[in-house]
């Protein structure tokens, strides 16, 4: 489990760096063709509004990774050491359930769009490619919220100490 959410990090660090590279590149191009060249690529738009939803689903996995998301600590900090951990293992388990919740109905709506075979009004990409990021990122966030229950979970039962990564 550690080897494929060390192999999922790497890969989710690759997709949000080369993401904002190809985006920061992609516009400043839009901006000197619009501007210089008098030219539009109206792909451009809808092209990095898609870009943007991958990169968000591969940075909200980073956040999980790295504590980043926004959490409320007054219970737990206050609390026992391992009821803090119990209740945090708690809110990593709700988490988890609710990514997973998330990536079945992206899935499923994956599904219907290859299905239909519907696609984007400029690029003509098959809108399922679009979507396939919620799924594909929603499970890799229910993972690791799921890792951090487990790891939360240890220390509650006295089995970990909490004190390495």
């Amino acid at each position: 489990m550690k080897n494929f959410l060390r192999i999922l990090g790497h890969f989710e660090e690759l997709a949000v760096g080369g993401l904002l590279l190809l985006l920061a590149v992609g516009t400043t191009v839009q901006v000197c063709t619009r501007y210089f060249l008098g030219l539009t690529f109206d792909w451009f738009e809808e092209g990095s509004r898609y870009l943007v939803v991958f990169a968000t689903f591969a940075g909200a996995g980073m956040a999980v990774k790295y504590g980043a998301h926004f959490s409320m600590e007054a219970a737990t900090q206050y609390a026992p050491p391992r009821l803090a951990a119990a209740m945090r293992m708690l809110a990593g388990l709700i988490s988890a359930a609710v990514m997973l919740v998330v990536a079945w109905y992206g899935w499923e709506q994956t599904r219907l769009l290859a299905r239909y075979g519907m696609t984007t009004a400029s690029l003509g990409l098959p809108m399922w490619v679009a979507y396939l990021p919620i799924p594909v990122f929603g499970a890799g966030i229910a993972l690791r919220f799921a890792a951090q229950a487990w790891k939360q979970g240890r220390i509650a039962l006295g089995l970990d100490s909490g004190e390495r990564d």
